[in-house]
């Protein structure tokens, strides 16, 4: 009876033992994350918290004491206020428009430079070259090639082909299309390599067996080359959308916001709402429904994407 009763007991603390011969084992792991964790809580998911209780708030920087305003802040955002309306409108158009361009250049790079020729490794570092740059760069730069005056492009366009001299940065109708394109060039590089990855990973023999069945280079792409494409294509679409979404240094350095309000963003509106009218409580629903908006198209870009993937 009493060898009956030890077995658990030794069991126990067998079992004891060995999770915390575990637990010394993975400790230099933890510890190894224990700094990223520290600053990822301090930089990110507190200001976060932080931002999501202000947004309840008619928040002051220099008030002790903080009036509690409850969703005033975001009635007052999505019912009164049309100016968001405006620069959300500006927004999507601009993330879309510049999306889909840059998906269709980094993917057409991506192909090119995946086929062997002399000087390849060097292409594929010089379009990944402009990602480096700053975005304060990048703003001056363009805003000298879009110049109506003195501007590169309207230099060939009308000095050189006698053509129009068109209002790049001027013009309702242009303004957004020209600060995407200036975005396209910027940025395409890091999307470039994501494609060219994943189509490293195609298994050749399939464009092989394509070719011998008389399949064309259309349909060869539309066959195999996007369908195995999905998971890279979802990946460099969710992260693209995500970061136009939150454009702010091209416009703000081109444009001003200009002409009107026609190239302001939603993150243009928010910092003019924080640091220019102090009204700290209303830029945080700002803050918030820009995410939560974010969050919306990146789950239906899942769902389209994965719905596609099952056909």
């Amino acid at each position: 009876m009493q060898l009956t009763h030890a077995l658990p007991a030794q069991r126990t603390r067998a079992e004891r033992q060995a999770q915390m011969r575990r637990l010394r084992n993975q400790l230099p792991n933890y510890l190894f994350i224990l700094p990223h964790l520290a600053f990822f809580a301090l930089f990110l998911v507190f200001p976060i918290f932080s931002g999501l209780r202000m947004s309840f708030y008619d928040w002051k920087i220099l008030a002790t004491d903080q009036t509690f305003v409850g969703f005033n802040n975001y009635t007052t955002l999505w019912q009164k206020d049309p100016l968001w309306w405006k620069v959300l409108q500006n927004t999507i158009y601009f993330a879309f428009l510049t999306v889909a361009i840059k998906v269709v250049v980094s993917l057409l790079a991506a192909s090119a430079l995946k086929r062997s020729f002399i000087g390849r490794d060097f292409f594929r570092v010089l379009y990944y070259m402009p990602y480096i740059m700053s975005v304060a760069v990048v703003g001056l730069v363009f805003a000298k090639v879009f110049d109506q005056q003195r501007g590169l492009l309207n230099y060939y366009i009308t000095d050189v082909l006698n053509g129009p001299r068109p209002v790049w940065l001027g013009d309702v109708a242009l303004v957004i299309p020209s600060i995407s394109i200036a975005t396209v060039w910027w940025t395409f590089g890091f999307p470039m390599l994501v494609f060219l990855a994943g189509l490293q990973q195609i298994p050749e023999p399939l464009y092989e067996a394509a070719k011998i069945d008389g399949a064309g280079p259309f349909q060869t792409f539309t066959s195999i080359t996007l369908p195995l494409l999905i998971p890279t294509l979802l990946f460099v679409m969710v992260t693209q959308v995500i970061a136009e979404m939150q454009v702010f240094g091209q416009p703000f350095v081109m444009t001003q916001g200009g002409p009107g309000n026609e190239s302001k963003t939603v993150v243009i509106y928010l910092y003019q709402t924080a640091w220019a009218f102090f009204r700290m409580g209303y830029a945080s629903a700002m803050a918030v429904s820009l995410a939560a908006i974010m969050i919306v198209m990146t789950l239906f870009q899942f769902w389209l994407l994965r719905r596609r993937a099952d056909f």
